[in-house]
């Protein structure tokens, strides 16, 4: 599994849905999860305020680099899943990034995202041999749509012409992912009648986590199955 998981992007590009998501994941492994919000908005701090944080959950509100880098420390010690909502801001994006084991850079369905994204991925290249050995980053979709069209082509092709990888997995434009900062708790503990697509969208979840490694790299055979909805938090 990997240990600590930065999410980040210099234009706002579902920071916090892809987050709180992979978090959301691991909680449902019974996974303990540090969950720290750096991002300048806050909406997982929001969100936690709401309640029906699952209880495997820690949810911190800090913009403070030396505070991020100690309860990422912390959580490393313990062995819980750390993963950092760094939002837009670079010089968050670049301390969380060094912190991390994978640093996740968001991509909408926008070109403007795209370019953005693309020039995070070239502010982390500018410093690789900065924080932890072997760390690396990758694109992420965070709201794409699976219809054809210009602007997906033109997204594709921004993305392809960087370097960096790009995640064969994302996630969909769906509702059920705004569900939680609307309703609190999390895809895997809402009702089905709360949003529509959570059982398409706790799927895609899981296999995300498994993509980037949250959960390991297992055979898809040998791959535990995630119940499809939890109890709700107390």
């Amino acid at each position: 599994m990997l240990p600590v998981v930065s999410v980040g992007s210099l234009k706002t590009s579902g920071t916090s849905t892809v987050a709180l998501t992979l978090a959301s994941v691991a909680a449902a492994a019974e996974i303990p999860v540090m969950l720290i919000d750096a991002a300048r908005d806050g909406d997982i701090a929001a969100w936690a305020a709401m309640g029906g944080v699952p209880r495997t959950i820690t949810v911190e509100r800090t913009r403070d680099e030396e505070t991020i880098e100690r309860l990422v420390r912390g959580a490393r010690r313990r062995g819980d899943f750390a993963i950092v909502d760094a939002g837009d801001e670079a010089s968050t994006i670049r301390a969380a990034a060094c912190l991390a084991d994978r640093a996740l850079i968001p991509v909408r369905f926008s070109p403007l995202s795209a370019r953005y994204a693309v020039a995070t991925a070239a502010m982390l290249a500018e410093e690789a041999g900065k924080g932890r050995r072997d760390r690396d980053w990758c694109f992420v979709a965070s709201a794409v749509t699976t219809i054809p069209s210009r602007i997906a082509r033109s997204v594709e092709a921004i993305i392809a012409a960087s370097a960096t990888r790009r995640l064969p997995i994302g996630l969909v434009q769906r509702a059920a992912y705004e569900a939680p900062f609307l309703h609190g708790g999390t895809i895997f503990t809402l009702a089905d009648d709360v949003a529509p697509g959570l059982d398409r969208a706790r799927a895609e979840a899981a296999t995300l986590a498994y993509e980037i490694g949250i959960l390991g790299r297992r055979a898809a055979a040998e791959r535990p199955v995630l119940p499809t909805r939890l109890p709700r938090a107390a």
